[in-house]
């Protein structure tokens, strides 16, 4: 193989490592920083990490006061965490890169918001080659669906494939010296274009499509095995003449006496199906909690309060994502009211 040709995909994992220590990173680091900076997802908890050889340093992420860093630590059981980071609290593993000393905080996987990881080389569809000894495909595993999983990387270390194992993690998004981009399952128009609205207004959405449809509260739950509570379903209503976006659980129906009173009108009634798809962009069953042609006001029923994480449309009849619950209701401007009965 001549110097620097991209490996096949057939041969060894051990080849394609030898040929990504060949590659040059050095000035990437800060337009990659610059990048991830900007991106309205980068906040909450962000598992990160401190760089190791050459990979991308993301240490001036670390400051910035939108997100809690936490960075990894091998632990006794060989296994790796995420800790809170802390400068002053740093050891060196014997690996070669700085880690958490024991006195810092581990942190709960369910906590983690977005997970930027580093990786010698990735694909153009997620796919993710890391050092070999497993740590971050094994963590990785462990995290809820709706963290965001941010591959970090140059656009030098992307190719068309690269050999994956059944274990090994892939990513949802890319972010490189170019910007942020979703690299995971391919979505349609309409989905892209949901996702481009969820991003500018703070969530960074793992679509996931169930070709046998996601149109009901049921279909939903029953494709992503949740409970049918954990539904958050948006229903666009007209109250008096005004149109309004209710997000409730999928195990409770609106209230339409108690939502005319939350907006002052008299009498409140669902929209039709055509209402729906002119004022939102999407159509009635997979109409989002976020991104609509025309803004609505929105409130969000206090029944679905009881869940951490929910999910949500993704923009189509067959897709729906995961997200917490309260960055769900950040990006989507809702009040909270209760506006429901039981279903």
């Amino acid at each position: 193989m001549a110097e620097h040709e991209v490996p096949d995909i057939s041969d060894p994992k051990s080849q394609w490592r030898s040929w990504a220590n060949g590659i040059d990173r050095s000035g990437a680091s800060r337009a990659v920083c610059e990048y991830l900076a900007a991106w309205p997802p980068l906040h909450g908890v962000v598992a990160t990490y401190l760089p190791m050889g050459s990979e991308i340093s993301l240490e001036p992420l670390l400051s910035q006061p939108t997100i809690a860093p936490a960075i990894p630590r091998i632990e006794e059981s060989d296994e790796m965490a995420m800790r809170s980071y802390d400068p002053n609290r740093l050891v060196h593993h014997h690996l070669g890169f700085d880690e958490p000393d024991e006195s810092s905080v581990v942190i709960d996987p369910d906590g983690i918001d977005i997970v930027l990881l580093p990786g010698l080389v990735f694909d153009r569809v997620g796919g993710r080659l890391g050092r070999g000894r497993g740590y971050y495909d094994r963590y990785v595993a462990s995290l809820p669906r709706s963290t965001a999983r941010v591959g970090v990387t140059t656009e030098a270390d992307i190719v068309e494939a690269v050999p994956m194992d059944d274990h090994d993690q892939r990513v949802g998004w890319l972010a490189t010296e170019s910007g942020v981009r979703w690299v995971g399952p391919e979505v349609s128009p309409v989905n892209e274009r949901f996702m481009r609205s969820a991003v500018r207004a703070g969530i960074a959405p793992n679509i996931e499509r169930f070709p046998a449809g996601t149109r009901t509260s049921k279909d939903a739950a029953a494709a992503v095995g949740c409970e049918l509570g954990a539904i958050a379903k948006s229903l666009v209503f007209m109250v008096d003449d005004q149109p309004v976006l209710v997000i409730c659980s999928g195990d409770r129906r609106v209230d339409e006496g108690k939502l005319a009173s939350v907006f002052g009108g008299t009498r409140a009634r669902p929209a039709t199906r055509d209402m729906v798809q002119e004022m939102t962009g999407y159509p009635a069953g997979g109409t989002p909690a976020v991104g609509h042609d025309e803004p609505l006001a929105t409130v969000a029923d206090t029944a679905l309060g009881r869940y951490r994480f929910v999910w949500s449309a993704g923009g189509t009849l067959d897709t729906v994502y995961e997200v917490t619950l309260e960055r769900l209701i950040a990006a989507s401007g809702a009040r909270w009211a209760d506006v429901s009965t039981v279903g």
